[in-house]
């Protein structure tokens, strides 16, 4: 069965919400002050997915812009901090729709790259993010508070990043 829902721009009152997924999803959970900044300076490039007007998944990216360097201005980058899908919508789709409305609206935003960490261990979401155009860039060892090591995922610096972001 296919799930119908909507996606959309994120909004501050959204926030209860967002965490509320985040800690029933990921093991990294942030502080309110958190999210409020980055749904405040950087709520263009969040996303929600809503079904039944209940927010079932979002996508929490800003822009990283570096500062000027003697060899010119470096382009800005897209750092997407938090992905999460309620357990009970997963594998349906909906990871790849999100991502990739929130990787156009960076790109919307003049990024042409854009990075993400994942702990080695979620291959489901290293699968996703490779279908994406994603591809490891190097791995940091001990990157989370347990001890996991995290990759480092980029996506359009390599080329490999044509995909269509159009929704399907």
């Amino acid at each position: 069965m296919e799930l119908i829902y909507t996606t959309r721009q994120a909004e501050l009152s959204d926030i209860n919400e967002i965490m509320k997924i985040n800690k029933i999803c990921l093991p990294e959970n942030y502080s309110f002050d958190f999210f409020y900044r980055i749904l405040s300076d950087f709520g263009y490039a969040c996303v929600v997915a809503e079904m039944n007007e209940e927010i079932i998944g979002y996508v929490l990216s800003r822009i990283e812009r570096p500062f000027t360097s003697f060899l010119g201005v470096q382009s800005a980058k897209g750092h997407v901090i938090s992905i999460a899908v309620i357990p009970k919508y997963r594998r349906k789709g909906l990871g790849i729709k999100i991502m990739k409305y929130g990787l156009k609206k960076l790109i919307d935003h003049e990024v042409e790259t854009v990075y993400l960490e994942v702990r080695v261990s979620n291959v489901a979401a290293i699968e996703m993010y490779r279908k994406l155009g994603f591809y490891i860039k190097k791995e940091y060892k001990e990157y989370y508070k347990d001890g996991e090591s995290a990759f480092v995922m980029e996506w359009g610096k390599k080329g490999s990043s044509e995909m269509s972001l159009e929704p399907k």
